[in-house]
């Protein structure tokens, strides 16, 4: 099990430079409260940003430091699992990624992304995803169970059943059917080449024995033969030249970093469009100015907005021209990809005429030296050599038929691996005991319909006279509970499983929503029924007289000069 137990932060969004901290196991409920802006939801902001490298809400990683002080952005975060302390430091203006067991830093020869990889796959045990159909269910940027496709809800449930190590498994042995085949190909290649040695020393043979019996007029027309054949094969070798040169001028050279440059002045424009559209809501929405206080006259209001519109407008523009060129650069860049495959495809039949060539000049060289020779052929040393051919192409024979078995094999592994084999069978199991705990859930709101998901994860919601619904179906209050009861029951399997066990379960806004009186009190009653080991954390906007009672500890978000911090 994962405990969370503090996270402090500083110059992160609207917090300053002295960090805010949180005790995450003081209490086993906490209100969070605040006004409009105050930065509660800078809490689930720094969670998600110090874990997973990205903020809960849809804002963009270089808006997380602080607009004021502009540097030192920096979340903090200690937690155990097992008897292992870990601390997790990310920050931003300088950038940092750094991971603590014990108080040693952990390796970070490798990259980035990998490091972040380490951390969610060996040490968290869960991605950012699962996270927030774990942990957290947000008013904003939270995507219900529900909502999410097919193939989403697989995954979140194969995480937690823990049995996501069947994908793994899955991609790892198509990696050996991948190495197989490639194999199997290399191993036939390889016979060819034999096949047609062996050809040719039989031939060769042949040749030997004809020459104690006939005149050397047959090995000269036989050497004329070849030469024949390397004459003609020089004709197209030069054709396929020409054609290559053909190709070669007519790529249009399409430059790949010219796309990149242009694509990112595209970037940079939409960005200042963005900061002028920000500029213009400023001036339609304000009256007077928030630092100096003193009234905007609609005149000077006008007259700005009027020159931003202009500057977006010639902006706009530059981005149109930007993307012709676009276009036009992605054009030629895909002709000469294919003109390219096409002097590939020329060039490797050139080598494969040269090789040819090759074989009938070392045959050539072979019957003049013959010529040369003395009649008395070692007869026996030829036949060694045409045996020690066949002997090679029965071992790649007897390779080739082991790897055959192996990719037999690794096809049945594949049918087990798939959504359809094992996991299948896991999930059956598990589908009675997950609706079992899902309906229960809905029956402690006060929700009484018969909720059921189906081995393809689509629901079926039999409500009234046993009437089948959607999801869509119900009003925003019971698409709430269902909600509720989703990530309650996720928690539940999860723990069950131990799969993504930990302390926090976060709710931004639940309540302020479609919940009415009587849902938020069975809400209230689910929360007090939770193990002594879950911390739970509400963010609220209603009236602290009407919740201050319900929760142990109680926490107000307030700004002050443009700083948020805890009152």
């Amino acid at each position: 099990m994962i405990t969370f137990t503090k996270i402090r932060w500083k110059n992160f969004l609207s917090t300053g430079n002295n960090f805010t901290e949180l005790n995450l196991t003081k209490n086993k409920s906490t209100l969070i409260s605040g006004e409009n802006g105050a930065g509660k939801t800078t809490f689930l902001d720094a969670i998600s940003f110090v874990l997973f490298g990205k903020p809960y809400r849809n804002i963009n990683i270089p808006q997380l430091a602080n607009s004021i002080n502009q540097k030192d952005c920096r979340v903090e975060i200690e937690f155990t699992v097992g008897a292992a302390n870990y601390k997790i430091v990310r920050g931003l203006a300088p950038k940092v990624f750094e991971i603590y067991k014990d108080g040693n830093l952990l390796n970070q020869d490798s990259k980035s992304k990998d490091y972040q990889k380490m951390l969610e796959e060996q040490i968290l045990k869960m991605n950012h995803k699962s996270f927030c159909q774990v942990v957290i269910l947000g008013s904003t940027n939270y995507v219900p169970f529900m909502r999410l496709a097919a193939a989403e809800r697989r995954a979140i449930v194969e995480y937690l059943l823990d049995i996501d190590v069947f994908s793994v498994m899955n991609t790892l042995l198509k990696a050996k059917v991948s190495t197989a085949k490639d194999g199997i190909k290399d191993t036939e290649h390889r016979l060819a080449i034999l096949m047609e040695r062996a050809k040719a020393q039989k031939n060769h043979i042949k040749v030997l024995q004809e020459k104690s019996k006939e005149s050397k007029d047959k090995i000269l027309a036989e050497i004329q033969t070849n030469q024949n054949t390397i004459g003609d094969l020089q004709k197209e070798i030069q054709a396929l030249s020409e054609a290559i040169d053909n190709l070669s001028n007519e790529a249009s050279g399409g430059d790949a970093d010219e796309l990149g440059k242009v694509s990112y002045q595209v970037s940079n424009l939409n960005e200042q469009i963005a900061k002028i559209n920000k500029e213009i809501a400023y001036y339609e929405k304000n009256t007077e100015c928030t630092l100096c206080k003193q009234k905007l006259s609609e005149d000077h209001k006008t007259g700005i907005v009027s020159g931003l519109q202009a500057s977006k407008s010639e902006l706009g523009s530059k981005i149109e021209d930007l993307s012709k060129i676009i276009a036009e650069l992605q054009i030629e860049i895909e002709k000469d990809r294919k003109t390219g495959k096409q002097i590939l495809a020329l060039e490797k039949e050139v080598t494969e005429k040269n090789n040819t060539i090759s074989a009938c000049n070392q045959f050539i060289s072979k019957l003049q030296k013959e010529m040369n020779k003395d009649d008395s052929v070692d007869f026996t040393a030829e036949d060694a050599k045409l045996n020690a051919i066949v002997e090679e192409g029965k071992k790649e024979t007897e390779l080739r038929q082991e790897m055959s078995d192996d990719l037999h094999y690794y096809s049945i592994a594949a049918l087990l691996l798939k959504d359809t084999g094992i996991k299948s069978k896991i999930i059956k199991h598990y589908l009675p005991i997950m609706n079992k705990v899902i309906n229960g859930y809905l029956g402690k709101m006060d929700f009484f319909v018969q909720f059921e998901l189906g081995e393809s994860f689509e629901e079926t919601i039999k409500s009234r006279y046993r009437d089948i619904f959607t999801y869509d179906s119900f009003s925003e209050g019971e698409k709430r509970k269902i909600d509720l009861a989703l990530l309650f029951a996720w928690r539940y399997i999860a723990q069950l499983k131990n799969s993504l066990n930990c302390n926090l379960l976060i709710f931004d806004e639940v309540m302020d929503g479609s919940l009415d009186d009587s849902a938020t009190e069975a809400f209230l009653n689910i929360l007090k029924g939770l193990d002594k080991g879950t911390n739970v954390y509400v963010i609220s906007h209603k009236s602290k007289e009407i919740l201050q009672d319900k929760f142990q500890d109680h926490i107000v978000f307030v700004k002050r000069n443009n700083f948020s911090k805890i009152l």
